[in-house]
């Protein structure tokens, strides 16, 4: 199964540790999941995260940021479309699509379109429930 991860699912993760979206990188580093990226979307990762430096421990922040450097798969985007009401979004269509992946997880479930897409928009519940699907 492959996942992108919209940068705002990773903050909240680091905000809390207990959430859903820090189970999500937990299933990440375990492998039951691959990560699609791209130079954008591993940028706004960059940006995002480190916009909350004050609110995170550095450690923390900076081993996510290695772990998905070196374990997420590498992917081209696919040619901008148009298809997010939020433009700053199309990244992360562009890197789906580029990827093949299966999923974007996002809390901005709005921003994406609605079946325009090979890719499911989910929220961080459907898709733990997708990972909890593959564990059994």
């Amino acid at each position: 199964m492959r996942a992108v991860i919209d940068a705002n699912i990773l903050l909240a993760g680091l905000l809390n540790a207990d959430g859903g979206a820090a189970k999500i990188i937990r299933a990440f580093r375990d492998g039951e999941f691959e990560l699609i990226v791209t130079h954008e979307v591993f940028d706004e990762y960059l940006r995002v995260i480190h916009l909350f430096d004050n609110d995170l421990p550095a450690r923390k922040s900076e081993e996510l940021l290695e772990l998905v450097f070196a374990k997420a798969l590498k992917a081209r985007p696919a040619a901008d479309q148009g298809l997010c009401k939020d433009a700053d979004d199309e990244k992360f269509i562009s890197a789906a699509l580029g990827g093949h992946a299966d999923f974007i997880v996002t809390k901005n479930r709005k921003h994406f379109p609605k079946n325009a897409l090979s890719v499911k928009i989910v929220n961080v519940r459907e898709f733990l429930d997708a990972v909890e699907k593959l564990r059994q």
